[in-house]
Order: structure tokens, then sequence, then C-alpha cells
């Protein structure tokens, strides 16, 4: 069941982004403040996601949150900075937001640099 009036945040599956989002807004108790609509890369959420942002002159990125009706917000760690200055939360507090953002999604970026280096290492 969901809070007409709860802001939404719009979650990609298995984008790390997203998880680390996710993960913080649990581990620190404030994940029932949200509603969470879950999509998949390339079905119709998302396309309809990047058009409202592109209209607005934003680059599609997520997680997203709708805090205010018609505006999407985006930017993780601003958003984890966000709510938990909020709620008054220390995120470093938090030890399975500790282990994923310090362990899996350190690395994962780590990674994702790499392949962008490659890819531009590539003739064209």
């Amino acid at each position: 069941m969901t809070d007409a009036s709860a802001p939404t945040i719009y979650l990609k599956r298995a984008c790390p982004f997203c998880l680390k989002l996710r993960i913080f807004l649990t581990e620190a108790g404030l994940a029932d403040r949200f509603n969470f609509i879950v999509f998949d890369d390339g079905d119709e959420t998302h396309k309809a996601l990047r058009a409202r942002m592109e209209a607005a002159g934003q680059q599609p990125s997520f997680p997203a949150a709708e805090l205010v009706p018609g505006q999407l917000e985006t930017g993780t760690d601003d958003l984890i900075a966000r709510f938990a200055g909020e709620a008054g939360k220390d995120p470093s507090s938090l030890p399975l937001f500790n282990y994923y953002a310090e362990g899996v999604f350190k690395r994962y970026g780590e990674m994702f640099q790499e392949l962008r280096a490659l890819k531009a290492a590539q003739p064209a």
C-alpha cells in the first residue's frame, strides 16, 4: 500500500546507485517515509521518467526522488546527505551501508571508470 502524500523514490532495478540509496534509507529507518517505484532499464516507467527529465532540461539519472510534485531530484550522495540531515542520521554509523559503499559500490565505481577508459581508447 502506498501513501499518496509520501514522496516517491524511483529506483532502477540492478542499479548500484539506486541500491546504495535504498540501503541507506532502510538501515536508517527512513524507508517507510517514501513510496518506492522500481523499474527495469528500458521499460515504460523508465522511458517516461527519462522523457520527463529531458523535457525539464535534466540529464536522466537514477535514483530520482519526487519530493515536490512534478520535480525530480537526482544525485545519490546528494539525496543521502539531504535525507540524513533532515532525519539527524549519520551515514557513517550504519554498518551495512558502509559495507556496501566502501566495498561492492566502490569496486563497481573503479570498474566503471576502467570500462569508460577502455571504450575511449578504442578506435571509432
